[in-house]
Formats: structure tokens, C-alpha cells, sequence
């Protein structure tokens, strides 16, 4: 709707003014063809492909900004439901309890460190924003025009078949009525069986008559009640837009003269006068502004109207060819800047790179979905030009990740049974239905649209709709690391090295839809891009110059003969020298009690060991490393292949190491054989971690470990730079490097430690991502940057939002008046310490971490809140239980509110805030036991669930967590849901090993300590009691 307010606005002034200047040099059709433009923009709600430059092209940022504060601004917001505010009971004896355990009401759990518990409202509301209020004005706009249209037009279509009656005119090929009173002026009515209306005043003169049929017909033949009915339609929808009215007004008195003129080239040039004085005679002078919304060719005007129409008609201008030609021209224009779309972000400036975190959402979120299967690292699993020629074979080796149950009659039908009945191996079913919804969410197509390369590998069953696969290995594309990227429009092409099939670079291209999700559209072999890095936004607080390195050469290594010393083998690799050779490289330990790495020359296995080893031993691993991970008392060495570092492939071994005679480390030594087949170190690194990356984006890559190690290539040259000393020689504040991560996406060191401030204040926490632009160290402090209060990487629904705000606000109300000590005073326990000023607040992370997955029915969606307070005295800060505090004053860690909200979607969309109480400690996903088990207890105490529905091992975590709530939870229900739920988790129970069995650990506390159960409570306890009895004896028959 943005995009044609604009762009018509734009037609519809520049069509006024082409009518303006061009009124007496082009014809009136030619004059009333240029409102045809107007109402084909109007009323066909698409633009053409962008161009260079557009109306939306210049208008974008402006319009974007318009929308996006329109659909911010909150109106008003509908409660759903009351929201009562509850006070969390607490438990009265020191039961134990995991820690950061629920309370027993359900309500926030209680922070550690004596604070007060905090607990906030369950919120059933719609928020209705600014946009919303427009959309509804705006539709009751059409629903009255219409209604207006409707009512004009029947009223006057009733009228004249009152009062009309058939008149026989010669030579006329459209009905014609002669009414005798109540209409104004002659008229053409009608849009599929016109008919032409005349007056009294008409048929009294037979050259009236000739005049005023010619004038009619001439509408007719221009289709004028069609273009009539869409000038209404155009009315209707925008009422609000007076340029729409305007052109309205101004096109219905061209299409008068164009059929002036038409008339006058039927009736003859000497009609002209006679013509024109007809007209005098029968058009009224009208003073109101007339019915824009009946479809009848009425001849009324105002006086203005009626002194330029007769003007025009005795003028009798002709069109002149210079003229319709320029005019033309001018109108190509015009609908080129008009009807043409916004060019993206993208093609404005021509290609741009992907940003780190546009990276990191490809890489954590959109593939590599954390602890589940996700299908779209499938898209990776074979090349294609176009979404049709997708192997679907490879696609859906391992399945579709949509759980598909089948019953024992389909594993007979796919011969999965041998025949004593066993389950030969794992079947993957994939339904018809479960395809095409991986297919239209990834690709916009489906399985018949598609080529269906690679089905027939699969065994179909057309009773069940449905392909299966029996398989014991698998093909799942693990670990998808995108290197680089760019983006053209709503076209991404994301680059990675293809360590999985190890065949290269390849290209996976996607197409970016208008729902902000994306479609895979092919996967291409590349070469390694060279995309400039994206470096954090700002200007970096600190460059080192790297200028002052001494370069070093690769070490080719000594190797030592060794033959049949061989006691056992570890991992092998076949490699290649730089002249394309095979070679194999081993480690082994031998039988002089040394672990080696070695080149082999010549090996065979015997019954006894190895009959034959001959073999060059180059690298001595230390003492304490051993062949595997099996192996006890020592760490397993690796090795691994790593490619294209500084001109070189080859093999990277980990191990176990010693800095100095305190300090222990993992090394990474990357090796490459010479011509000759000589292993050559190329770089040493230490660290948990080490990465090949293409730091500075100029296609060429860089060595660096989170051990704070950067080793690149300059003019020829390796030069090796130890972060962690130049970062401490020019930032004296540094107290401590505390760790340091690769983050491939944004390709960085991310350094996280403690500073001190001028005053020796502190320590303080810091983070600084540590950036190499080919020449200098660059090190950014603002790696998130934040609006309105929150990250600019947070993309979650405006209710979810909104609710983490309003909870993050009352957190802050909350640390205004605690200082968050307790302690005896005077005998009593009581608030300690000095109360910190806090005056800001920020949104961190908000992500959403589970989605309920064992009650799918409910919608429900947990997001993960990571918030942080500002303080402007951080002397009174307590620091306690997992707090921090940065250099700036902001404290995270806080434990004020729980670590996630949880939310329900009702049926039609609504994100509804459940009242909920999650530990700190149980982790943020399904994942976890006791997490699911709160998401049920979650749903039983929002009315969700009934204590019935809610699995067993959910029932038994959440009895585990809090045996008080959960008894005086299940105590509120029915005497038949109580004990058809017991005995569920009682029967769960017995199959636990007792000596891991919280249900009797849960029973014990019931008896140890005083929990502070509600009379139903007391009862449920003693049920649960006989539940537990009646399980064990059913388990002992």
C-alpha cells in the first residue's frame, strides 16, 4: 500500500502537469489515454523488477522508517484476560533442594544470596499498534464507499426503469429510453447492456437529438462505464488520498471532451457550432460537487467546467505529431520512475558482504541447529543449478526430521524384519505429506514439481502415501561452516569449503522471500572467494602495528630410520607432497615406551603384530600423550588434513604440551611435505582451538588459535604475532586475559578478561574482538550495538519483546531498592550494605531455546533472556552468584528474574506470557529432563494441561524439583485425575535404578523436612504414598 500512495502520487502530479502544458497541442483522447496509466498503477498492486533509480529507490529509507515507527508505536493495548499479581509462598524448613530451585508457587524462583524472591503477573493482552488502528480506519473507509456506491447506483437504476420508456432513434446501434421527468441531463447507463437516457429537452429538436446520440455513442465506444466503475473502485479503496479525487474530478471531464471530440468527427466540422450550442442548451450548471460515484455520463458541470468545454469545442484544436511524440516520451518516463520497485540493499551499492552476524545466523541457526537433525545441512548433499534437480535421494538419506511413527505392518512390507522377527536395521519412513513440507519451506515447491531425482532409491507404499529407507549409515552433512558471503537484492550466496565430501569450495545460493525466510535455489562448485571482511561497526578502540615482527622460515624436520619397533598404531593419513606424491603418515607407539609420529615407508600386519615396519619418525610426542582417547592417564593425540595455509596443504597434529614448567597447553603443528617428501612444520599454535581462516578477506588465509597466536603471510614472508603480549604492552589497563574464542563467522578472536581503571579500581570485566586488516591488529570494544534498549540482533515477535521489556523494567524497580546482601542486624535478618544507583537497562539476548516439542498441540515458545542493569556507583555493587560487572558499569548475571519466559500461541496468533518458574540451573531446552519437566508444570498450572495429559517422566522431574508445589498442584484436581496421574509417575518410577531414583529421594525430604502443603497437598502425599507402594508390589510379580 506504501509502494503505490507513492508512486501514484507521483503519476498523478505528473500527469496533471503533462495535461497542462499539452492541453492545446495533443487531442482530448490522447489528453483522457494518459489517466490510463494512473489507473492501471492504482488498481495492479506489483511493481517491475528495481531499477538504478526509482521513486521507491529514492523514497526507501524514508518509507521504511514511516512503517517501521507505525508498527512500533503502541495504540493501545486489549486485555485477554485479568492479571493478577501473586506472592510466592515460601518453604519454611531448609529442604533440600537443586540449586536455584522453584518456589513452591510456581512463581519466580528465589535469588540466591538472601534476596527477596521476584515475581511478576502471567500478561493476556494484544498489543494494537498505530498500524493496526490505520488498517482498520482504512478498511471501514472501503466497506462505506462501497456501501455509497451501491445505494447511488441502484437507486438511480431503479429510478429510470420507473420512469423510463422506449424511444425508436435511427441509425443507433445502443438501446435509447426517453424519460420524461426527474433526470437532469441525457445519459449513457448501464456496463454490460448499455443504454443511452434521454430528456424531453432532447427529443424536441431533431438536431439536438442528432447531437446528443452522437455525444452518447461516442461514450459507449470508449467503454466509459467500465472506466467508470473503476474510477469508483479506485474511490473506494483510496478514499482517504485526495490526489485520488482530484484525478478522479479531472479524468471524467477529459473523457467529456474526448467524446466532444469524438461527436464532432461523426457529425462533420460544420456541426461544430451547432454542436456547441447544443450543448449550452442542455448541460446544468451544477453548484455542488456532483455524484463522483454514479457510473452514468451525465453532461452536468459547474460553470468553470462547462466555459472551458465550449471554449475547447470551437477552438478545435489538432494534434501535433512534435508534440504527441514528446508527450509520449515524457509518459515513458514518468512510468519508469512509477512503475518500477525499490532496488534492495543489496543492488543499490552493487554486491555487498555478509556481515559477521548476518554469518552467524547461517551458521548457528539457519544450518547447524543445536542438538537436533536439521535438513538444510541436507540441501549441501549434492549439487544442483536449479531447486528442481535437488537429489532427493541425498536429501532424504536420514529422513525428513518430521517424526514419522510406523506400525509393525509397514516394517514387514519394507522386509525390515529377519526371519526370527528382529529389526534388521533402522528404517527412515517420509511421507508424501512430510516431504512436500520440507520441499515448500525450503525450495517453494513440491515433490511433483520437482525432477524426483533419486525416489526411485527408496521403496514406496501407496496405502500408506509414504517412501522408506533401511539404512545403518548415514550421509548427514554435519558441521556446515560458512566462510563467506554476499548478497545481491534477496539473492545470498554463502561460500564454504566442502570438508565433508572433500571436493572443494562450493556456492549455495538462496533467494530471500518476502516472509523473511528463505529458499534454496542451487549449490554450485566455486573457487575460494575473496570477499572483503565486514569489521565491527565504529572505529576500533586500539590499533597495534604489526610491522615490528621478525618473519621466521618453516622447519623441515629431522626424520630418524626407524623398522620394526612397532608396538601398536594409531591414526594414519594418506597425504601428498608438493609434487602430487602419496604418502602415509602414522602415529604409533613403539616399543621403546615413545609415541611417535612418523612417514611410513613400509608396513604389513602379521598374527602376532605388525610383520613389517619400516618407517621415518619426525615428531617425539611428550610423555603423558597417548594413541586414544580409550587410553587412561594421558591425552589422545589427533591428527587431522587442513588446505590452502599459505600456499601449502597438509596434515595438523594436536597434542599435549608444556609452555613453560607451569603452564600446559594443547598444540596444533601443521606440517606439508616437500618434493621430496620431507615433513616441514609450517606454523606451532597452542590453544583448545586453532582455524585456517581468511582473516582480512583478501582470499588468501591466516593461522590463529584462541591461545591468542596470529600467523600470517607479508610480502613472502611468515610472521608469527603473540596477541596476548601486544594487546597487555599496549593496553596497560589489561588486568587479565582471561579466555578467547574464534568466531569464524565474524572471523575474530573474541578475548574476554578483567581490566582496572586509572583509579586501580576493579577488576571489571571486558570483551574486545581482536580484528587483522593484512597490516595492524584492530581491536573493537562495541561488539552488539543496541536500540531502544535492546541488541540489534535480537529478532523475536513485538509481544515477546515487549514482555521481555516490561520484565527487565520491573527487574530494575526491583534492584532500586535492594542491595542484594541480607545478614543479621540487631538480631534480626534484615536487608545489608549501601544501595546502588541504577539508571539504565538493555536487552542482551533474546532467542528462542525450545519449543516444547512433547506437547506440540500447545504452541508454546521459550525464549532465553540475558539482561543486563547499568550502575553509576560500582563501589556498591555486590557481586554474588554468577554477577558480573564491565568496564562501563552494566552487571550481568543477575538471578532477579528466570532465565527464560515462556509463552503460549493461542489459535489465532496471539503470544500469550505464561506465568512460570525456571531455575537457573536446568538449562533452556527440552534437552534437559528437568526442563521439560517444568514446561509441563508450566502448562498444567496455566491451564494448558491436564494432570492426566502430562507424560510420566515429566511428572517425576517436576515432583523432583519441588515436591510442595507439585503436591499441592496435583491436589487441586479431581480425585480421578489424581490418581490416574500418580500412578503413571509411580509406575515410571520403579524403573529407575534406586539408587538414581528421585522419586524415592523426592519421598524421603517429604519426610524429613516440613513442607508447606495445603490440606489437598497433605492428601496428595499420601496417595502418592500408596502409588508408590502399589507400583513396587505390581514390579515384583
Amino acid at each position: 500500500m506504501r509502494e503505490i500512495l507513492l508512486t501514484s502520487s507521483v503519476l498523478i502530479l505528473a500527469v496533471l502537469l503533462l495535461r497542462r502544458a499539452f492541453r492545446d497541442r495533443i487531442s482530448r483522447r490522447a489528453q483522457y489515454v494518459l489517466w490510463a496509466l494512473v489507473l492501471v498503477r492504482l488498481l495492479v498492486p506489483v511493481s517491475l523488477p528495481g531499477a538504478d533509480f526509482s521513486v521507491l529507490s529514492a523514497a526507501e529509507p524514508v518509507g521504511r522508517t514511516v512503517t517501521e515507527r507505525l508498527e512500533q508505536r503502541e495504540i493501545y493495548r486489549v486485555p485477554l484476560a485479568p492479571s493478577p499479581m501473586g506472592t510466592a509462598p515460601q518453604v519454611t524448613s531448609p529442604a533440600p533442594q537443586i540449586e536455584g530451585g522453584g518456589s513452591p508457587s510456581g512463581e519466580a524462583a528465589a535469588p540466591s544470596g538472601g534476596e527477596e524472591a521476584f515475581s511478576y503477573p502471567v500478561i493476556r493482552e494484544r498489543v494494537v499498534t498505530a498500524a493496526d488502528l490505520l488498517t482498520v480506519l482504512w478498511l471501514i473507509g472501503i466497506a462505506a464507499m462501497a456501501v455509497w456506491f451501491l445505494v447511488t447506483n441502484l437507486r438511480f437504476w431503479q429510478k429510470l426503469r420507473r420512469t423510463r420508456a422506449p424511444y425508436a432513434a435511427e441509425n443507433c446501434r445502443y438501446p435509447v429510453y426517453l424519460v420524461e421527468a426527474g433526470l437532469p441531463s441525457p445519459c449513457l447507463f448501464g456496463l454490460f447492456r448499455p443504454a443511452i437516457y434521454l430528456t424531453p429537452a432532447v427529443v424536441a429538436s431533431p438536431e439536438r437529438l442528432r447531437h446528443v446520440l452522437a455525444h452518447e455513442t461516442a461514450h459507449a465506444r470508449h467503454l466509459d462505464p467500465l472506466w467508470s466503475l473503476l474510477r469508483s473502485v479506485c474511490l473506494a479503496v483510496y478514499w482517504f488520498d485526495p490526489l485520488v479525487w482530484i484525478a478522479a474530478a479531472v479524468s471524467k471531464a477529459d473523457g467529456e471532451l474526448a467524446c466532444d471530440e469524438a461527436a464532432i468527427q461523426a457529425l462533420g466540422e460544420g456541426e461544430r457550432i451547432p454542436y456547441g450550442k447544443t450543448l449550452l442548451s442542455l448541460i446544468p450548471v451544477r453548484t455542488g460537487p456532483g455524484s463522483p460515484l454514479l457510473s452514468a455520463t451525465t453532461m452536468t458541470a459547474d460553470k468553470r467546467q462547462l466555459k472551458d468545454r465550449i471554449t475547447r469545442i470551437a477552438q478545435g484544436q489538432q494534434t501535433r505529431a512534435a508534440a504527441l511524440f514528446l508527450v509520449l516520451a515524457l509518459a515513458a518516463g514518468v512510468c519508469a520512475v512509477t512503475f518500477t520497485g525499490a532496488k534492495a540493499d543489496g543492488e543499490t551499492g552493487g554486491v555487498r558482504s555478509l556481515t559477521g552476524d548476518e554469518l552467524a545466523y547461517f551458521n548457528e541457526e539457519f544450518f547447524n541447529q543445536e542438538g537436533t537433525y536439521s535438513i538444510r545441512n541436507q540441501f549441501l548433499n549434492s549439487l544442483y543449478e536449479k531447486p528442481e534437480d535437488i537429489d532427493l535421494f541425498e536429501l532424504f538419506y536420514c529422513g525428513t526430521g518430521i517424526d514419522a511413527p510406523m506400525t509393525d505392518e509397514e516394517l514387514r512390507q519394507v522386509g525390515s524384519f529377519d526371519t526370527a522377527g528382529e529389526l534388521i536395521c533402522p528404517v527412515d519412513k517420509m511421507s508424501v505429506e512430510a516431504i512436500n513440507q520440507v520441499l515448500l519451506e525450503n525450495t517453494g515447491l513440491t515433490l511433483e514439481e520437482t525432477g524426483r531425482i533419486g525416489m526411485d532409491y527408496f521403496q514406496y507404499l501407496p496405502e500408506y502415501d509414504a517412501y522408506y529407507h533401511s539404512h545403518g549409515d548415514t550421509n548427514y552433512f554435519s558441521g556446515v561452516n560458512i566462510t563467506a558471503g554476499e548478497r545481491v537484492g534477496d539473492t545470498i550466496r554463502l561460500y564454504y569449503d566442502d570438508t565433508f565430501h572433500v571436493d572443494g569450495w562450493k556456492c549455495v545460493t538462496l533467494e530471500e522471500q518476502a516472509d523473511g525466510s528463505y529458499w534454496f535455489v542451487s549449490n554450485q562448485p566455486s573457487e575460494r572467494p575473496a570477499i572483503p571482511t565486514v569489521y565491527p561497526e565504529g572505529e576500533p578502540v586500539l590499533t597495534i602495528p604489526l610491522t615490528d615482527l621478525t618473519p621466521y622460515e618453516p622447519e623441515t624436520m629431522e626424520v630418524i630410520r626407524h623398522r620394526n619397533d612397532c608396538a601398536e598404531r594409531g591414526t594414519g593419513y594418506i597425504m601428498h607432497t608438493e609434487d602430487g606424491d602419496e604418502l602415509s603418515v602414522r602415529t604409533y607407539l613403539s616399543t621403546d615406551g615413545n609415541l611417535y609420529a612418523a612417514v611410513i615407508y613400509d608396513e604389513a600386519a602379521g598374527r602376532d603384530g605388525m610383520r613389517t615396519w619400516d618407517v621415518g619418525c619426525f615428531f617425539t610426542f611428550p610423555e603423558h600423550n597417548t594413541l586414544s582417547y580409550s587410553d587412561s592417564g594421558g591425552y589422545a593425540v589427533s591428527m587431522d588434513s587442513f588446505s590452502d595455509l599459505f600456499g601449502h596443504d597438509g596434515l595438523v597434529i594436536r597434542y599435549s604440551g608444556e609452555l613453560d614448567e607451569h603452564t600446559g597447553a594443547t598444540f596444533h603443528d601443521y606440517y606439508y611435505f616437500d618434493t621430496e617428501g620431507n615433513p616441514v612444520l609450517l606454523a606451532r599454535v597452542y590453544g583448545t582451538e586453532s582455524a585456517v581462516l581468511d582473516l582480512d578477506g583478501d582470499g588468501a588465509n591466516e593461522l590463529l588459535s584462541d591461545g591468542g597466536q596470529l600467523v600470517f603471510q607479508r610480502d613472502g614472508q611468515l610472521y608469527e604475532a603473540d596477541l596476548t603480549a601486544l594487546l597487555a604492552e599496549n593496553w596497560p589497563e589489561m588486568d587479565f586475559w582471561d579466555y578467547s574464542t574464534i568466531d569464524v563467522s565474524r572471523r575474530c578472536l573474541t578475548v574476554r578478561g578483567t581490566v582496572r581503571n586509572e583509579s586501580d579500581d576493579g577488576p571489571y570485566s571486558f570483551t574486545r574482538c581482536l580484528c587483522f586488516d593484512g597490516e595492524d591488529l584492530l581491536v573493537y570494544k562495541n561488539l552488539v550495538n543496541y536500540t531502544d534498549h535492546v541488541a540489534d540482533n535480537i529478532d523475536v515477535p513485538d509481544r515477546v519483546l515487549s514482555a521481555a521489556k516490561d520484565a527487565v523494567l520491573s527487574a530494575l524497580d526491583y534492584r532500586r531498592g535492594h542491595t542484594g546482601a541480607m545478614g543479621h542486624v540487631d538480631g534480626q535478618w534484615q536487608q545489608t550494605g549501601t544501595q546502588a544507583e541504577w539508571d539504565d537497562w538493555r536487552i542482551a539476548e533474546l532467542v528462542l531455546t525450545d519449543t516444547v516439542p512433547a506437547y506440540p498441540e500447545l504452541g508454546m515458545r521459550v525464549y532465553g533472556l540475558h539482561y543486563e542493569l547499568h550502575t553509576t556507583t560500582p563501589e556498591d555493587v555486590m557481586l554474588a552468584g554468577g554477577m558480573y560487572m564491565d568496564e562501563d558499569g552494566w552487571v550481568g548475571g543477575l538471578n532477579t528474574l528466570p532465565p527464560v519466559l515462556v509463552f503460549h500461541i493461542t489459535p489465532d496468533g496471539e503470544y500469550v506470557l505464561l506465568q512460570s518458574s525456571i531455575p537457573n540451573d536446568v538449562g533452556r531446552s527440552s534437552d534437559t529432563p528437568m526442563f521439560a519437566g517444568l514446561m509441563a508444570q508450566a502448562a498444567l498450572e496455566n491451564g494448558l494441561l491436564a494432570p492426566s495429559e502430562v507424560r510420566p517422566v515429566d511428572l517425576y522431574y517436576m515432583f523432583y524439583n519441588n515436591c510442595g508445589v507439585f503436591l499441592n498442584l496435583i491436589g487441586a484436581f479431581s480425585l480421578e485425575e489424581q490418581n490416574s496421574t500418580l500412578d503413571a509417575m509411580a509406575t515410571y518410577a520403579v524403573g529407575v535404578e534406586p539408587s538414581d531414583n528421585l522419586l524415592v529421594n523426592g519421598l524421603q525430604r517429604l519426610e524429613e523436612y516440613d513442607y508447606d502443603l495445603t490440606e489437598e497437598g497433605e492428601l496428595a502425599k499420601i496417595r502418592l504414598q500408596n502409588a508408590w507402594t502399589r507400583a513396587q508390589e505390581e514390579a515384583e510379580r
